[in-house]
Parts: structure tokens; sequence; C-alpha cells
């Protein structure tokens, strides 16, 4: 036990022995580093990390819950324990004024580290706020309270703010320039007043949207190209894709009166967008009649200001003559206008010509003729030349002629005794009287000569007269082929009964009643052309039976089975039949492209067939469509008249720009840059049965 004691007594010595010696060793030195930034926006949190390690940055074990004091300017902020590793982090909350500061780290030591310290440079900057106009619009007025900035070229204004807090902005309602107007329409984060609250450091950036107008200039060309008096046209109506319905003065000398909507600032989940705002054109009135296809003719403000409108005029030219002997007669031709109006045409040896007439039903008629001139019917609807004949005084002198010759003949046959007109005064001998078979044959001769004389007159007369009523010829239309547009909202195809095919002459094809509504509604002649086969019972290349009739420019098939919906009526894939028949679809243009190596900049890539369309073909594909009701022209709307690219364009064999799609063989014609046939749809000659 005494033993054990000792030992125990050893033992306590050697452990309170160990600490004095400890206490006596020199401590490690030490050294600190302090990460941070050099430049914070005034308002804006920001930590601080100071790394305890030793001078040449290793780790000692005992650099760990060490405990570290930061002071900010000299003045106390807050103490933070280090961790494993040596660091600790300090969030400084606490707004500091803008300038300059000093940040000080100090490690007071311990029994084994020595004492440290570091210092850091930090700016507190001004808080800067920015604000982008959607569009951009340079000039746009931006209140901070007595503060005032303007947009620079890029729609694009920074204001600085000195402490953080809550300040009141306010932006211009509206912008007005010679060419655009510019009206406040809403922020990005669902704000919809000009004057709001933004807090700063919180907000960084904000977007403030414009609803944009922009001031248009227009002029009319016939299809020729050649200008058309704006004094002629009655009324000119457009439509935008939002909806709305303006009309316009033809010839409007005031900027105010021809200021359309171009964009509408819109939301998205990356931010406000500016919109452009499509506009169509609905009608165009010359006396009376519309000589536009409606929706035919799109534009954007934001593309250009400057449209021209082409209007569906065509020429007529007149010719004519006498009935019998075919010389030119009469000094002019009374056209009488769809709308009552007439007008005259004057001729020169029988021929005259009036140009930019506006589609529709008129009557002409032959004046100055000295005999009769019948009104006849004419349905212009494209150039023509119009033959009228009339019974001129020659011609009625001609029959007068023949029909007195009648009369004397009838009275002169079998009365031989009536014959000799001259009796000399002196009474003559009595002649010896004829015998009987002699007096037959002169009444024989007589009747013979009457009958012929007779079948003369006959043949000439119904001649002439076959030839004065003799209706011009027209093309080929629908019972409401000629009717004016009408403004209405796009409605849903209307349910149709199952139709039957109704037998036509060769000589006038005409459109059935199942497709003359669908026909007129969606560009009528200048989307579909004229019908070049009666209608037929037929089945589809999806092996569907559908009612189909052929036209210049597209087959039209109707299935019963989707009577009521807007896809009752239906484009065949002509394209594609052209181009199985010519045998390219094994040609290089028609095989499949690269998705990532687009032609040229402005393409779009549509992975459903593999082809690319660019420029001028993609810009119409945009524009053109059938009416399905959707504002504008949407994409189902071209795909429901186009369909999908087949092939890239290429150089056919006489030299042209073309490109095959589902539905159509688009031509690029660059001597009509510009107008509105710079690029349009080739009739197809090839068809598939």
């Amino acid at each position: 036990m005494h033993r054990l004691a000792i030992l125990l007594s050893l033992s306590l010595s050697w452990l309170l022995l160990v600490p004095s010696v400890s206490a006596q060793e020199e401590p490690r030195p030490t050294a600190l580093t302090i990460e941070a930034p050099s430049v914070v926006p005034v308002g804006e949190r920001f930590s601080v990390v100071a790394r305890l390690s030793g001078p040449a940055g290793e780790i000692y074990g005992a650099v760990e819950n060490e405990v570290l004091q930061l002071i900010i300017d000299g003045q106390h902020y807050r103490r933070e324990r280090t961790n494993f590793a040596g660091a600790a982090q300090f969030v400084v909350s606490q707004p500091l004024t803008v300038g300059h500061h000093i940040l000080t780290v100090v490690y007071p030591g311990s029994t084994s580290l020595a004492p440290a310290a570091a210092t850091h440079d930090l700016i507190i900057a001004p808080a800067v706020l920015e604000i982008e106009t959607v569009p951009a619009l340079p000039g746009i007025l931006v209140r901070v309270g007595e503060r005032e900035f303007r947009t620079d070229a890029n729609g694009q204004v920074q204001i600085p703010f000195q402490e953080p807090g809550s300040y009141l902005i306010e932006v211009s309602r509206s912008l007005t320039t010679p060419v655009l107007e510019a009206r406040f329409a809403r922020w990005n984060d669902d704000q919809f007043t000009p004057a709001r609250t933004v807090v700063i450091p919180k907000h960084r950036r904000l977007q403030v949207g414009y609803d944009t107008a922009m001031v248009i200039t227009y002029r009319f060309v016939d299809l020729d190209g050649q200008p058309v008096d704006p004094a002629r046209i009655e009324r000119l109506v457009l439509k935008s894709s939002t909806g709305e319905l303006r009309e316009l003065p033809p010839a409007a000398a005031d900027p105010a009166t021809r200021t359309l909507q171009a964009s509408r600032a819109l939301p998205t989940h990356a931010g406000l967008v500016s919109a452009p705002v499509q506009w169509s054109v609905e009608i165009v009135s010359i006396r009376g009649t519309n000589v536009v296809n409606r929706k035919q003719q799109r534009f954007y403000p934001v593309e250009t200001t400057d449209w021209t409108i082409t209007l569906l005029l065509y020429s007529a030219s007149f010719t004519v003559r006498d009935a019998f002997f075919g010389l030119p007669v009469g000094r002019a031709v009374q056209l009488i206008y769809p709308d009552g109006s007439s007008e005259f045409v004057p001729l020169r040896d029988g021929r005259g010509v009036i140009r930019a007439l506006p589609r529709g039903e008129y009557r002409v008629q032959a004046t100055g003729v000295f005999g009769w001139s019948p009104p006849a019917p004419l349905a212009l609807s494209r150039n023509q030349e119009v033959e009228i004949t009339v019974l001129s005084g020659l011609d009625l002198l001609a029959i007068g002629a023949v029909g007195l010759a009648l009369l004397v003949a009838l009275l002169l046959a079998g009365r031989p005794h009536l014959w000799p007109l001259y009796k000399p005064r002196s009474t003559p001998a009595p002649l010896p009287r004829p015998s009987a078979s002699s007096e037959n044959r002169i009444r024989r001769l007589a009747l013979m000569t009457t009958l012929g004389l007779a079948l003369f007159g006959t043949i000439f007369l119904t001649q002439g007269l076959a030839r004065s009523d003799r209706p011009p010829i027209v093309p080929v239309t629908s019972s409401s082929s000629h009717a004016p547009d009408q403004l209405a909202i796009p409605t849903p195809q209307r349910s149709m009964t199952t139709p039957s095919a109704t037998p036509v002459t060769p000589s006038a094809i005409t459109i059935a009643p199942e497709f003359a509504d669908f026909w007129l509604t969606n560009g009528g002649l200048a989307a579909f052309g004229q019908p070049t086969a009666p209608p037929r019972w037929a089945i589809a290349e999806d092996g569907s039976r559908v009612f189909q009739q052929d036209f210049t420019l597209a087959r039209l098939e109707y299935r019963p089975e989707l009577a009521g919906t807007p896809y009752a009526i239906q484009l065949a894939r002509i394209g594609v039949d052209e181009a199985r028949a010519l045998g390219l679809l094994d040609s290089p243009p028609f095989q499949r492209q690269d998705p990532t190596k687009p032609p040229a900049p402005d393409c779009t890539y549509f992975t459903q067939t593999g082809h690319w369309t660019c420029g001028v073909f993609r810009s119409y594909w945009r524009r053109q469509g059938l009416d399905l009701g959707d504002p504008g022209v949407s994409v189902r709307e071209s795909l429901a008249l186009l369909g999908y690219p087949i092939s890239e364009a290429f150089l056919d064999e006489a030299g042209r720009l073309v490109q095959y799609f589902e539905r159509a063989r688009l031509v690029s014609y660059p001597e009509l840059q510009g107008t509105a046939n710079e690029v349009i749809r080739d009739p197809i000659t090839r068809r598939a049965p």
C-alpha cells in the first residue's frame, strides 16, 4: 500500500509539472488573410472570410475554434470563431455609406499561437438601377424625385442611388416623333402605371414596355405595276392581327390619319418582348367594287412604312363592227359600271381600250351608230378583248333591200301580165295569151327566186343578230365570285350535306357549291385559281373517300366526316404529286438537310420534312394561309394552304428560283422585288390521277 501511494504521488506531480513546462514554450507564429469584395453597391450585404494559418499558409492543429474580431473603420463590428481549417466568415448586413472603408481582422493570440492582424480596402459604390424600354426608345424621360434622366439610343438608362431605401420613379406616358408614337403599357413585374416605387438595392434592372404606332404611307398600283390615282379610291379598310378595323382616307395628307399600331409590349418568361402587329388589306373600293382579296396582302409597320397595295384592276379592249360586212362603226362604247354609273370609251377605227377597271359585272353598248346596238353583259375578272356587233345603217339598208325584193318577187309571182313596166301611148296590138304550160313554168321560176331571196336574207339576218348577241369571253367563276368581300369575324366552316357531282359541260366548268364559300373567303382566284375540272368523288392520299375538284393552283377535298369543323375542306398535297410525277423526289434538292448548317441567316428549319425555308420564300410562307379564325396568319393556317417544304430552293430548267412545298410550288421573280408578285404560286400542270 505504501508503494502504491508513492506511485500515485509521483504521477500527480508529473501531471502538474507538464503544463508549466509547455507554458514556458514559445508561441507558434501565425498569419491572417482576408477574402472580401473590393467594390460593393450601397445597401447590399456582403461576406468577409478571414483565414488563420501559419506564415506559409500551413494549417496548425490549434487553429480551430479561435476567436477572430472584425473591425470596420476602427469600430468593432463582431467576433467569429474559426472552423477546423482556421476560417471564419463575417456577414456584413449593416449599411455602409458610399465611399472608402478599411476592414481589419484581429487575432489576439493564445498560449500556443502568436497574435496576427490583416486589413482590406473596401469601396462602397452607389447602387445603380438600370431601366430598359421595350422596344428600344431613345429620349424616354425618367424622374426620380427632383432628378431627371433620359434613355440613350439603345433605350437604356442607369440611375445611381447614394443610399438604400424606397424611391418613387416615373417614366414618360408617351413619346411622339415625326414617324412614331409610343404609349406606356406596363412594367415587366406586373406594374401597370408609369409611376411606381422601387426598393434599392432590391431592384437592379427593370423593363418598361410601350405600345408603338407608326405613320405609314401607301400607294396603289394595278396588276402591271402601274400607279393608280388615289382619287379613284372610294374606301380603304385595314384589319390588324389584334382584330382592330381601321378605315383610312385613300389620299390622306394628315399623318394622324395614317398612324397604325406597329407593336405591343407582351410579357414572356424571359421578360418583355415587342410583338409586331400585322395589318391586312380588307377593302379597297372603286365604284362600289372591292378590288382586293381579303387578307391576301399583309404588312408589318415595324418592317416597312411604305406600302404598295396591288389592286385587281383589268383592261378591256373593245372592237365594234357591223353585222353583215364587218366594217368598223361607232364613235364610242358606253360602259355601265356595277354601281350604275357609266363612262364612254372613245373609238378609233372601231377600236377602243380602257384600263384599270375594277372586277365585276358590266354592261356595254356601242354609241354613235346609225342603226341598232343591243346592250351586252361583260363579266370582268381579267384582261379581256370584247367584240361588239351592231346592225348599222348599211346592214339595215341591205335587210330592207332584201325585204323589198321579196315583196316584189311575191307580187310578180304568177302575174306575168304585170311584168311589162312600160306601155306605149298608142294602143298596141293585144299580146297573145301564153299557154298554160308556159304560165306554169313562169310561176315555178318566180317561186324558186322568191325562196332563194328569202333564204339569203334569213342567213344574213340571223348571222348579224347572232354576232350582235354573242356574249364576250369571260373567265369561269362561281355564282358569287364577283361579290365584294365582306368583313366578318372568321367562323368555322359551315356544316354541309353530302354532295353529289353535277354534270357540267367542258366549256363552262363551275365551282361546286360545296367549295364556293371556301373559295371566295380564302382568296378566290389569287389563292386557288380557276376550276380546271368538274367535281368528282375520289380516293384521297390517306385512303378516305373525298369529294374533290381541281383548280389551277390547288385541289380542294371535302371530307364529309369532318363536316362542321374548320377542316371539312382541305388542300391536297399536289406539290408532292407533281414532284413524284416529274421524278424529282430522288434529286439532291429534295434530300434531307443538316439542321446545323443553315444556307443563309434568315432561314427556318422544319424537322418534319428536313428542309430549310429562307429569304423571300420564308416571308411569303409566313404571310399566306387559310382563314381558320386565328389572329393574323398562324403557323397552322400557313400549313393548311402551303404545307411543309419538301425541297430546298433551286434553279429549275427555265432558270427560275423555285421551292416545292407539300401543297404548292413557289417561284421567285427578283425583277419584281418590292411588289406583291415577287413570289407567286406556280400553276401545277402535272398531277397524279
